[in-house]
């Protein structure tokens, strides 16, 4: 399959007679364990100020819901529609909206991370490490 139609499949919506596979949840140690498995890619989709105030999971892609080529840059880091992917945000909200967007264009292992990071059960809230970089 070729770079164009890769695009072409991201960008096009499935359409409402095909069923997609639910998003599923993390708890925020599961998605710990996982990515240090390297068994899940990790898309922290907040904005940079929040990454700043309190840091990223290690190894996590930073790429904000906003971004205008948000899909593409989820499709690049994690390698493909088969692969696991799980969203993060502050508390929950905006990783479940990023993790509906990446079903509906084809994802498969779609996950929402509870929590966030600053949520009851979040990342922080949980105690897992966090990088400044």
């Amino acid at each position: 399959m070729n770079i164009q139609s890769i695009l072409a499949a991201m960008f096009s919506l499935k359409g409402e007679s095909q069923s997609a596979p639910p998003v599923r949840r993390l708890s925020a140690r599961e998605a710990h364990d996982r990515l240090s498995a390297g068994e899940i890619t990790l898309i922290d989709v907040r904005t940079p100020q929040e990454w700043r105030e309190t840091g990223t999971a290690p190894g996590a892609h930073r790429i904000t819901l906003q971004d205008k080529d948000f899909l593409k840059q989820v499709m690049q880091a994690a390698g493909g529609f088969e692969a696991p992917v799980a969203f993060i945000c502050r508390s929950g909200q905006r990783s479940g909206q990023a993790a509906a967007q990446a079903r509906a264009v084809g994802f498969t292992g779609v996950y929402n991370v509870a929590g966030g990071m600053e949520g009851p059960g979040g990342w922080l809230a949980e105690r897992l490490p966090v990088t400044f970089a």
